[in-house]
């Protein structure tokens, strides 16, 4: 192949770009990935239009958790941009009142005083399998995200989440190749999420990873190297197109 292919990745709630290096690490050098550093938002649609200035033209667009839901609203301003889809343990429809209810008292808790404890003492558990809460190189991976991320941005991106469309009617016009990968314990967004997205999505391929929570990228980065590599390959590579 003569040219990378652009593989642009969104990052979930308190997530930066450390949340896709143990994946970039393991892919060939026939893609060429980056993460987007989002606005300070409160809305998805505001979100997605940032990042689609600082965009490559054309790339195949991943996004984890909150990235999963940006890259839908990504894709309905600009499908034409976007070559193909992978998304991680995420969530295509809107936001229920009792998840926002939960959320919503985290940001209390933070503008209080204690945002630097919500991810450890609160988040953690949901977020990774129980076995790899004693793993500390894991854990003190996700919390310096947190760190990086911090308030300001984290109430901006939980109204965000608050207020987004329900991206399920669009499921069916998507029509680009998309990869859906989801941890089977993830807690926040389960399986049956994806379930219903890879029903939907004309043309996709769906992976559900044992052992591994919410942050697969973090949990199990060859497993989800392995299958995006295979996945552009036999979408790509083989009919030897580019993004």
């Amino acid at each position: 192949m003569n040219q990378s292919l652009p593989l642009l990745w969104l990052p979930g709630l308190l997530c930066d770009q450390q949340l896709f290096e143990p994946v970039n690490a393991l892919l060939p050098e026939w893609l060429a990935p980056q993460c987007a550093n989002l606005d300070v938002a409160d809305s998805m649609q505001v979100l997605a239009s940032k990042v689609l200035e600082e965009a490559p033209e054309t790339f195949i667009l991943g996004g984890l958790s909150m990235g999963g839901i940006l890259a839908f609203e990504v894709y309905r301003q600009a499908p034409e941009r976007v070559k193909g889809l992978v998304l991680i343990d995420t969530n295509a429809a809107d936001e229920q009142p009792a998840v926002t209810e939960k959320r919503d008292a985290l940001v209390d808790r933070a503008i209080a005083g204690e945002f630097p404890a919500i991810t450890r003492e609160v988040l953690l558990p949901a977020l990774i399998h129980h076995s790899r809460l004693v793993d500390t190189a894991l854990t003190d991976s996700i919390c310096d995200m947190a760190d990086n991320i911090g308030i300001e941005a984290f109430i901006a991106h939980a109204k965000a989440l608050a207020t987004r469309p329900d991206a399920r009617p669009m499921l069916a016009d998507i029509r680009v190749p998309s990869l859906v990968i989801c941890g089977r314990d993830d807690a926040l967004c389960p399986v049956s999420n994806h379930l219903k997205m890879a029903e939907h999505i004309p043309q996709v391929s769906l992976h559900i990873l044992n052992d591994c929570g919410h942050l697969a990228t973090m949990e199990r980065p060859h497993d989800v190297a392995q299958h995006i590599s295979h996945w552009i390959e036999v979408n790509w590579l083989r009919g030897g197109e580019t993004a």
